[in-house]
């Protein structure tokens, strides 16, 4: 073998070494990228992500000089997770009423912080200003609590109680009333109909 065929090979072959290196390294570098999307394609493939859907839901407002709550139907959008469902419902009750002769329930400005499931019970989370904002008097936050409590309950029945929050905490009221400490069921002993006139 000539000299000049020697020095081919053995630039040859330091060419592939440099390559089969950088190849190497750029595995070491890439893989747990390549593994988190090979694991989120696989997620995505097991479990699609998921789609919104509208649907019709019943919410409870109060009415002038009542001390009952009065359902008005409303369309949602969300995705079929209970704490997704459970957001969109309590934002709609915050929008408040679109019958002129029903009430808002929940304090404007208010915010819904988080929404969670734990076995039958949903956390409702909300911002200060549901304590805050309140015009307090003991009816008043009695249809408060369940307009929550039961707007919630009435559309997603796989749960059975619901536990209101305030910034992430239980709170012994929320205007110096009505107890809710603990995780609440629904009262349909406070429910009409229609309101009265």
């Amino acid at each position: 073998m000539s000299q000049k065929r020697k020095k081919k090979r053995k630039s040859f072959i330091f060419i592939i070494a440099v390559m089969a290196g950088v190849v190497f390294l750029a595995g070491l570098f890439l893989s747990p990228y390549l593994w988190r999307r090979g694991h989120e394609i696989k997620e995505w493939l097991i479990k699609p992500p998921l789609l919104e859907e509208t649907r019709v839901v019943k919410l409870y407002f109060s009415a002038p000089k009542e001390d009952y709550l009065f359902p008005q139907e409303r369309k949602i959008t969300s995705s079929s997770q209970i704490g997704s469902q459970a957001k969109a419902i309590l934002g709609e009750l915050i929008n408040g009423p679109t019958s002129s002769s029903l009430v808002p329930t929940i304090p404007p400005k208010t915010e819904v912080r988080a929404v969670y499931v734990r076995d039958n019970c949903i956390y409702a989370d909300f911002s200060l200003a549901l304590q805050e904002k309140h015009p307090g008097g003991s009816s008043t936050e009695l249809l408060t609590v369940y307009s929550i409590v039961n707007s919630l309950l009435e559309n997603l029945p796989s749960q059975s109680e619901v536990q209101i929050l305030v910034q992430g905490r239980p709170v012994n009221t929320l205007a110096g009333h009505i107890d809710i400490r603990k995780p609440l069921s629904m009262n349909l002993d406070l429910v009409k109909v229609t309101p009265a006139g």
